[in-house]
């Protein structure tokens, strides 16, 4: 398979423009070319938490906002008319139909990231002005680009309906859109593939061709299309005398790597370009609940382009599926639920295209946690007796649940998150990139979770950093910074916990299988990168399509004051029931014992790593021997958790260039561009990022005597420069390796 990064870099893309020659960063975002989709309070419907006063949620397009009420059906402020006229008489939008129903979903998110946001409000409800119900019901569509905010009405029976908002307004017989015009032209987009123009959406679709795949073994994903990469050529035009921007949806339907894959969009030689592309897809669909609008198995790509004056460019979109550079790729994606049920934000991350690593849930609605489904890589699931042998390049089994500041008053009453936003930066595929912040009621707490998973071989593991900050003097009955298995999620039956750092191991015990109480509270976590671990699998209390999986919490890093005095981490471990007789033990990063108040000022900033390993070491069928054969008499145990604190804490020295970050590694250059640094220790493929850099190529990156030709690059906007991500093998032990980044001459 080709290299999308070529060893030999090309120098930058000419690209003509009426007032001269455009540079690449003109056909970039700026900051506010991005959309954000958030509920003003904690999400409705949410399981286990107080219902909020209102259901209001915003729409953020570029510097504009439209904060709808999703109950009423109807923007917050100015002039709105939803209506439809049946029989001479008129019939306004009341609401949605009621229902407990957690299928039919009054509010629907079909798609949601940084280009587009769509929404679509169910099951409208029609009253004239004496309190009589139409027979027919409606539904809307919202739907935001960075530059364009949509309004698509549709009323079953073909009558004819309105749509008002402020001085806009539209008519149509069973179908109206309303739309706020942007000021900028439409680009011209044309493809290799077909292409269609939509009013509704103001966009282009470039349809993808889904040609069905061999699959020789019969597996999930098929084993011969691995290192498969999908190339097609687009460009865009724009023939007027001001900017233009081009609005432009991938489709593909069926996708044959559903569950993790990679589009980027790069030049004609296949160097990435940094445009940002936001994942959208779905799987779901339930044939006994009935079709739905956009159930089923699709993706969707967006990107959103700016175009100089008099310009045209030629682009590539390439789709990397499981393996990048044979080396099992990292995609997050918004997962669409419609289908499923519960249709709010979910996302998805994947390393390769065998299930779900991790699944999150920023909005905690289904089991009030953050982290849901959580998968080891490349691992055989258990089964039971009787079931047939599983197969390779399929799903593992869940050992999902986890939480960030879990928060209950002196009352034990939940304290929910609200105005949770999502700051997107990469969807891989060497490393995934997106941050979400939220406060607490009254902004007492204010919080931001970065979430970073890199391509790897080995095991399944993903990064956190972590900040949260108090406002004003918070006290609780319950309060963690971090929860490795949820109160509400945490059918993993690990009956063993353990603590130890990169030294070795602190304490080993057995919780007791008890219900809702607190086994031990307030250890201190010292030493370099402590540890948590999570092990010792009770195969009678296994079920089917539960993980049998070591679960590890390492910290990386901890600055923390916490009631006006530093403070070092401690853990505590909180006994469960999850159903009847099923007990469960959650690891906690707590407050220091005997603290009872946390005072304005007081902060925690975090790097943690999530690491998951197979329970058994036969269940391990990936590539990386050095794991494997560390999982040889240790798996199951805390030892694969130690290997990893210990193992991948690897020292950098550096000549040219300066760290920013240690986990995941990040280095700026010297400002001729260059970097050179050696790399001593680590395990499996370490991700190694450069920053700020002028252009999205002519440079390179030699690991040793090699060049590293597999790259993922990313756009600043707010910096307005570049990211280039690779990840490099580790070094043999004992052994170093250095990094030369330099500029192309």
């Amino acid at each position: 398979m080709a290299s999308l990064l070529p060893h030999c870099l090309t120098a930058l893309l000419t690209l003509c423009a009426a007032a001269g020659e455009s540079l690449p960063a003109d056909w970039m975002p700026r900051p506010h070319d991005h959309c954000q989709l958030t509920w003003s309070e904690a999400a409705p419907r949410a399981f286990q938490q107080p219902k909020p006063a209102t259901a209001i949620l915003c729409f953020q397009y570029g510097r504009e906002e439209l904060r709808f009420n999703t109950e009423t059906v109807r923007p917050v402020s100015g002039t709105w008319e939803c209506s439809v006229t049946a029989a001479g008489r008129r019939f306004w939008c009341t609401g949605s139909m009621k229902t407990d129903d957690p299928f039919h979903q009054p509010v629907r998110f079909v798609e949601a990231g940084p280009s587009f946001q769509r929404v679509a409000c169910e099951a409208l409800v029609f009253t004239d002005e004496n309190g009589h119900t139409l027979p027919q019901t409606g539904r809307l569509e919202i739907s935001a680009w960075p530059d364009r905010l949509a309004f698509h009405f549709q009323i079953a029976g073909d009558l004819p309906a309105t749509l008002r908002w402020n001085d806009l307004s539209a008519t149509g017989r069973g179908s109206v859109i309303l739309t706020a015009e942007p000021s900028a032209p439409e680009a011209t987009v044309s493809a290799e593939v077909p292409t269609r123009h939509d009013p509704a959406l103001g966009a282009v679709w470039i349809d993808l061709p889904s040609h069905p795949w061999s699959n020789a073994a019969g597996t999930y994903y098929p084993a011969e299309h691995l290192d498969r990469m999908d190339r097609w050529k687009f460009s865009v035009r724009n023939d007027a005398s001001v900017p233009a921007v081009a609005r432009i949806i991938f489709r593909q339907s069926p996708h044959p790597s559903i569950t993790g894959f990679t589009p980027v969009v790069c030049d004609p030689d296949g160097t990435p370009t940094g445009l940002p592309i936001q994942i959208s897809k779905n799987w779901h669909r339930r044939p006994e609940k009935g079709s739905l609008p956009h159930d089923g198995q699709w993706f969707h790509g967006f990107t959103w382009i700016r175009l100089p004056p008099h310009s045209e460019r030629s682009f590539s979109l390439a789709m990397i599926h499981a393996r990048f550079g044979g080396v099992c790729a990292a995609s997050h994606a918004q997962l669409s639920l419609i289908g499923w049920g519960h249709n709010q934000l979910w996302e998805e991350i994947a390393v390769g295209s065998f299930g779900e690593n991790l699944c999150l849930e920023p909005d905690r609605i289904q089991r009030r946690c953050f982290l849901t489904d959580i998968r080891p890589l490349m691992t055989l699931p258990a089964t039971p007796a009787g079931n047939p042998t599983p197969k390779p390049w399929s799903w593992a089994g869940n050992c999902g649940g986890g939480d960030f500041l879990l928060w209950l008053n002196p009352e034990g009453q939940y304290q929910p998150w609200h105005r949770t936003r999502t700051e997107y930066r990469a969807p891989g595929p060497c490393l995934t990139d997106a941050t979400y912040h939220a406060h607490s009621p009254n902004r007492a707490i204010t919080s931001s979770i970065r979430v970073m998973v890199p391509r790897g071989n080995d095991h399944f593991r993903a990064f956190f950093h972590l900040r949260c900050d108090i406002h004003q003097p918070i006290h609780w009955k319950r309060l963690a910074f971090f929860q490795l298995g949820a109160d509400y999620y945490h059918e993993t039956p690990a009956r063993l916990a353990a603590t130890g750092n990169r030294h070795g191991l602190v304490s080993e015990w057995q919780p007791p299988q008890a219900s809702n109480r607190y086994d031990r509270t307030g250890l201190p976590l010292s030493g370099p990168s402590p540890w948590i671990s999570l092990h010792g699998i009770e195969a009678s209390a296994l079920r089917e399509g539960v993980a049998d999986a070591t679960r590890g919490l390492i910290i990386r890093s901890w600055h923390a004051r916490l009631h006006g005095q530093p403070a070092e981490p401690h853990a505590s471990f909180f006994c469960t029931e999850w159903g009847k007789g099923n007990h469960r033990t959650i690891a906690e990063l707590s407050p220091p014992p005997g603290m009872a108040e946390l005072l304005p000022g007081d902060f925690v900033e975090a790097t943690l790593e999530l690491a998951v390993f197979p329970g058994r070491a036969d269940a391990y069928y990936g590539p990386d021997t050095n794991f494997r054969t560390s999982l040889a008499g240790t798996a199951g145990s805390w030892r694969p958790v130690h290997r990893e604190a210990d193992g991948n804490s690897f020292a950098i020295t550096t000549r040219l260039g300066r760290i920013r970050q240690s986990f995941p590694l990040s280095i700026e250059p010297d400002a001729d561009g260059s970097a050179d640094l050696t790399l001593h220790g680590g395990l499996g493929h370490i991700p190694v990022s450069f920053t700020n850099l002028p252009s999205p190529r002519s440079f390179s990156l030699t690991a040793g005597t090699t060049t590293a030709p597999h790259w993922q690059t990313d756009w600043d906007a707010s910096a307005r420069t570049w990211r280039a991500t690779c990840n490099v093998p580790a070094p043999p032990p004992g052994e170093s390796l250095r990094l030369r980044f330099t500029p192309a001459p």
